[in-house]
């Protein structure tokens, strides 16, 4: 029975059916016969309401639909400035041939009520107009991407469908935050606050080739004109441990300068553990790692922009992110005989202090060379990363009866420091021509990276350093790209879009202690393709490609070790390779569905390997370059609203994946069929929309990640908001993984030994979230212009 509700619900889902349109088709000219792009063609009942609307291309062609016959009102605006307003009669099909710009009317208001779609398709990218959805209201961003096509967010951990990672901008400016500080940082962000959600699967050339991954862009909504307002928040999340967050957002616009800042601070503990098990021939090892983990967390943003005239905007956004987490410890490995005896027992303990802290600038300039489109946008950035762990273990080993091994006690105190320097320019042109529009540009990448790793043996009392185990590590990437694009519509219905990126990179990287050197030179090239085939508004089907290049990162180039345990290390391996990803989908979207199919492959892929032996005790963690990976699937997603009362937003995937091992005798090649469902609901409890329930739902089925084989688990999560004072005070509990289900287990087998490790990181938790908004608008002296409104319905 249930297996024919989930069909029913599978095939309901992806149904679509077909609608007679009427079309409206015309040109869009100026007083010299040139096209006039980017002009809003707006169609309207007689009443004024509008009804749908849309920009001419970049050849000034226009092209609307709709569905009922009737008598309406045709307009087109620019910059305020109304060039036509007509009333027509739809019977049938229109072209209004060429209309020539010329104004007619300035506007002092104009009212929108025509809502736009809650999924688009353009070109490059899927958009998710997230205010447009009731799900994530009342929310943070991570909120907001749980409901996002496309996007799978577990534990905090955001991934793409299809994609093995992904990076995150917001208005186009890339976060350069990761782990806990950019979800610190994204929580910081209130869904209600938040326009749209754009998944870019396929990054076209624009977009550094770095990563088998996609990019999100987070836009927001434009802050108030003439406005200073902000909110407080906060959360508690309590579980066995505790942790708690809060915020402070401020925003100022007056004239012609923007300011926003946002400040957070987490602080607490979790309680995650491991259990991990080898399978040798002659014994078999048991091993659980229990671990509590104090988080504190500061995160800075700072964004000051300054238009300087109607063609030129200035900016630059400061980033700050201080950690300093402590993780403790225990951690007992029972070994068993053959006969499954408890034959000995090794306990470890260890204290891990670590500091992390960024500082990143953004200087850029965007400046409108014309009317039409053309536009320059130069980007300057630097990062600094610092990094400092310091581990402090000890070890003992006991026979069965609990009796302590004689001459068996280790301890060390093993300590790394890492500094990384980034500096990047770029160089982009925006270039609108009759025939296609031009995007072109240029960038430059320098990194630094300094790594020290010292291992010192304090088993005696005294610490001793062991120079074998100690080392300076330097690491320079130079990377120089350049790349072209352009976009073209090849008739009313077809736009394509063909790029080609270069990337030239250079590094060298040089161990002091082993007086190693190691470089690598290379120059690729990375081509990117787009079809978009509108059917009508709400159905277009779409086929894109790209070439991807997945570079290791610092820590695997490092050749020196670091013990977790004094029986467990990890090492990097210079000699990594960097490896190609190529990537297709096929897609097809209608109303607020979205259907995908997509397939890559990975050549000469990295990944990280536990070696073990079966006469040594020793576990050693390392990158190695030694498989080839194909992957395809299916994903459909689907979003309804059922009388306002009830919204969803649900997905499926179904996919497979090959990993074709080049050192099969150690590391076997595994393939696997796989599937996963997601659910995401929110109920309104009343008329007026105050108060909301949430139920979301996952099921993952046994899949694979890399060498890895991943077994199935699902959560189950529920919440409940509400908001007082007119939205500005809005309260939320929400429960996560309620059944404490999401324990997943990684399988791998090297050698002809079994490892499995199972982890769950402490999430079943209750969180507790208050939020208040405040703000006022500011006096202004001097006289509003008419068309400021209407002026940032372009931007």
């Amino acid at each position: 029975m249930k297996f024919k509700a989930l069909t029913l619900l599978f095939f309901l889902s992806i149904s679509h059916y077909m609608i007679s349109q009427i079309k409206i088709t015309g040109q869009i000219i100026d007083y010299n016969d040139n096209p006039v792009s980017f002009a809003e063609i707006i169609l309207l009942t007689k009443d004024s309401i509008s009804i749908k609307s849309d920009l001419s291309n970049v050849e000034g062609i226009f092209y609307l639909e709709t569905i009922n016959k009737g008598d309406y009102i045709i307009q087109i605006r620019q910059l305020g400035d109304i060039f036509y307003n007509k009333e027509i009669n739809l019977n049938n099909d229109i072209d209004l041939g060429k209309i020539r710009a010329e104004v007619i009317k300035s506007l002092n208001e104009v009212v929108i009520t025509h809502k736009k779609k809650l999924i688009e398709k353009k070109i490059d990218r899927l958009v998710f107009n997230i205010e447009n959805s009731t799900l994530s209201s009342g929310g943070d961003a991570i909120d907001a991407l749980k409901i996002t096509p496309g996007l799978r967010v577990i534990n905090d951990n955001i991934t793409m469908i299809g994609r093995s990672n992904m990076s995150v901008m917001v208005n186009d400016k890339f976060i350069n935050l990761a782990g806990d500080d950019l979800i610190n940082y994204l929580k910081n962000l209130k869904s209600d606050d938040l326009k749209k959600i754009e998944v870019i699967t396929t990054p076209p050339a624009k977009y550094d080739a770095q990563g088998n991954s996609g990019l999100i862009n987070i836009v927001t909504k434009s802050i108030k004109k003439n406005s200073f307002n902000g909110s407080i928040n906060s959360y508690l999340s309590v579980a066995k441990k505790t942790f708690g967050k809060g915020g402070l957002n401020l925003n100022y616009q007056k004239d012609k300068l923007t300011i926003s800042t946002k400040s957070s601070y987490a602080n607490g503990s979790t309680l995650p553990y491991q259990e991990y098990s080898l399978e040798y021939p002659n014994y078999f090892w048991s091993e659980r790692n229990d671990r509590r983990n104090f988080i504190n967390n500061l995160t800075n943003n700072l964004t000051i922009d300054y238009k300087i005239s109607s063609k030129i905007r200035i900016g630059t956004v400061l980033s700050n992110a201080y950690s300093q987490p402590l993780i403790k410890t225990q951690n007992n490995s029972l070994i068993f005989n053959t006969t499954k005896t408890l034959d000995s027992i090794i306990r470890n303990n260890s204290r891990i202090e670590m500091l992390r802290k960024s500082n990143a600038i953004n200087l850029y300039s965007i400046i409108k060379l014309d009317t039409i489109g053309t536009k320059l946008n130069f980007d300057l950035d630097y990062l600094n990363y610092n990094y400092s762990n310091d581990n402090k273990f000890y070890s003992n080993s006991y026979f069965a009866n609990g009796e302590i091994k004689p001459n068996n006690f280790f301890s060390a105190n093993n300590n790394s420091l890492l500094n990384i320097d980034i500096f990047t320019t770029q160089l982009d042109l925006d270039l609108p021509l009759k025939w296609a529009s031009l995007n072109m540009g240029t960038k430059f990448t320098f990194i630094k990276n300094r790594s020290d790793v010292a291992f010192f043996n304090t088993t005696e009392g005294n610490p001793i350093l062991d120079p074998l185990q100690t080392n300076i590590f330097k690491y320079d990437e130079n990377i120089q790209a350049f790349y072209f694009s352009g976009t073209k519509n090849l008739s009313k219905k077809i736009q394509c879009q063909i790029g080609l990126r270069a990337e030239n990179t250079q590094t060298n990287g040089f161990s002091e202690t082993l007086a190693q050197t190691s470089k690598n030179n290379y120059f690729k090239l990375f081509p990117t393709f787009f079809l978009n085939y509108s059917i009508n508004d709400y159905k277009i089907a779409s086929l894109t490609y790209n070439k991807r290049i997945n570079r290791p990162s610092y820590n695997d180039l490092n050749p020196f070790r670091f013990y977790t345990t004094s029986f467990n290390y990890g090492e990097g391996n210079p000699y990594l390779q960097p490896y190609i990803t190529h990537n297709i989908e096929l897609s097809y979207i209608y109303k607020n569905s979205y259907t995908m199919f997509y397939a890559s492959n990975i050549e000469n892929g990295f990944d990280q390997v536990t070696y073990v032996e079966p006469n040594s005790i020793i576990q050693r963690i390392t990158p190695n370059n030694f498989y080839n990976q194909v992957n395809y699937g299916f994903f459909e997603g689907y979003g309804f609203n059922y009388k306002d009362i009830w919204e969803n937003n649900s997905d499926i995937s179904i996919y497979y994946t090959k990993t074709n091992s080049k050192i099969s005798t150690i590391v076997p090649s595994i393939e696997t069929w796989s599937c996963s469902i997601n659910t995401n609901n929110s109920i309104n409890l009343d008329k007026n929309k105050r108060s909301k329930a949430e139920f979301g739902f996952l099921y993952q089925f046994p899949s694979l990640a890399g060498s890895y084989k991943l077994s199935s688990f699902y959560q189950l999560n529920i919440g409940f908001r509400s908001n007082f004072f007119n939205k500005k005070l809005q309260f939320a509990i929400n429960a996560s993984d309620v059944l404490k289900t999401t324990k997943q287990i990684f399988t791998q087998n090297v050698n002809g030994i079994q490892q499995t490790n199972l982890d769950y990181g402490d999430l079943r938790r209750i969180k507790f979230s208050l939020t208040y908004n405040f703000g006022n608008d500011l006096k202004i002296n001097k006289r509003k212009n008419a068309n400021e409104d209407e002026k940032k319905r372009i931007n």
